[in-house]
């Protein structure tokens, strides 16, 4: 790794701040950008520590489950962050040395298995320089080279980030490239890094729900990209563009995303954007299949909503009270935006509507939380349906369900009793 992380390898002679400290002196000294502590995916009671630097690996080593959770509780305790909270929570760490690191940003994800991310951030000023001169409009032309892949075409672009159609050259496949928007980079230069830090923890959650991300790194121009499957199918805003979907249709894309989300958050990934336009329906082996995307920008979105009118207009309907009054986002939030997304699939509109921003946010966090009623309808939706939206939109985060993989559990269990119970859609398509 280095001379400094080769320290590590008589481990019974380390403690936790002798590891801590020879880890972070190996970045500084690796000018890397990025360091990740995880467990190793084929090794039990092992963590793998990773630097990264321009999204490429550095170099890796791996060391004791046991001392790996006190080396992140030492990166904790100097980042002020709290191991008891149960919730995923970022910090800083004021870093001094020769690699000219000034703040490293420590992040501690929870799940089945505790593991940290630490975003290591260079001199302001060096970074300011380096996107002054970007031009916002810029695009990728046809047959451009990006490492590996061939840019074919432009298929649209974002609030964050702009996607092209690419080819990986060795292996002739076809895929999605997403590139971040340069105002983005020139509003906050450290949102590159962060950009790759969630889309990376993205990509470790292996889910059929989930978009698949296979790679990233940068352009020549300093924009950071991911790479990732490339999706034909359209968006659940699309679909209920034209009205409420049929209950089974409904039931069965909840019940997908919401165990898109319980993985996530197993590995200690908060989406903090879950929206219709965020959902896409893909055809898939076993007919129509849901695809959770966009968790490289989630926490860009977060960090934006209360400042950005060009980010917070698409996510208003569907955000949590808790995030409004400024907490960070967590699982429970992700609950509550899956609820609202949940209620509108169901009924066609979203459980509150305003005519400006702040009164939609205001009834986010007063207005009593609406029953799911669909216009038209014959009859009342399954209460056990109706119970699970409203509880995943409850005020309270405590009042809401412990887990998304409680919620899909209950959507599971839903969906298997649609035709036995007599529960059918009433309405035309």
């Amino acid at each position: 790794m280095s001379q400094a992380a080769t320290k590590l390898a008589p481990e019974t002679r380390c403690t936790a701040v002798d590891v801590a400290d020879a880890l972070l002196d190996a970045a500084q000294q690796a000018q890397a950008e990025a360091m990740w502590i995880e467990p190793a995916p084929l090794a039990e009671e092992r963590h793998i520590i990773t630097l990264e630097r321009d999204g490429r690996v550095l170099a890796t080593t791996t060391i004791d489950g046991q001392l790996a959770a006190a080396v992140i509780a030492r990166l904790a305790l100097l980042a002020g962050l709290d191991l008891i909270a149960g919730r995923s929570q970022t910090g800083t760490l004021a870093i001094s040395g020769r690699g000219g690191v000034n703040e490293a940003v420590i992040t501690l994800r929870t799940g089945a298995s505790l593991r940290c991310d630490v975003l290591f951030l260079r001199p302001r000023v060096a970074r300011e320089l380096a996107v002054d001169a970007l031009d916002p409009e810029a695009l990728i032309a046809a047959g451009t080279m990006v490492d590996h892949y061939r840019a074919l075409a432009y298929l649209g672009r974002g609030g964050m980030g702009a996607v092209y159609e690419v080819e990986h050259v060795a292996l002739g496949r076809k895929l999605a490239l997403k590139v971040l928007h340069a105002n983005v980079l020139q509003r906050d230069p450290d949102s590159a890094v962060r950009f790759l830090r969630e889309a990376r923890a993205a990509a470790r959650v292996e889910h059929p729900n989930i978009v698949q991300v296979f790679d990233f790194g940068h352009l020549p121009d300093r924009r950071p990209y991911i790479v990732m499957e490339l999706l034909h199918g359209m968006s659940l805003a699309d679909l209920i563009a034209r009205g409420p979907l049929e209950l089974r249709t409904a039931v069965g894309i909840g019940h997908q995303v919401a165990a898109a989300l319980a993985a996530a958050h197993e590995h200690g990934v908060v989406h903090a954007d879950v929206s219709p336009s965020n959902v896409l329906i893909v055809d898939g082996k076993g007919g129509q299949q849901v695809k959770l995307v966009d968790f490289g920008l989630a926490h860009l979105i977060e960090e934006r909503v209360a400042e950005t009118s060009e980010i917070v207009f698409g996510t208003p309907h569907y955000i949590s009270p808790e995030q409004i009054h400024g907490d960070p986002a967590s699982e429970r939030s992700d609950m509550y935006s899956f609820g609202a997304v949940l209620y509108e699939a169901v009924t066609g509109q979203p459980p509150y509507d305003a005519d400006n921003v702040r009164d939609l946010c205001m009834k986010h966090i007063d207005a009593k939380v609406p029953e799911p009623v669909v216009e038209g309808a014959t009859e009342p939706l399954p209460k056990p349906l109706s119970d699970l939206i409203v509880k995943c939109l409850a005020k309270k985060a405590t009042d809401r369900f412990a887990s998304l993989r409680e919620v899909a559990e209950q959507l599971a269990d839903v969906e298997r009793n649609l035709d036995r119970r007599g529960w059918r859609r009433w309405l035309p398509r």
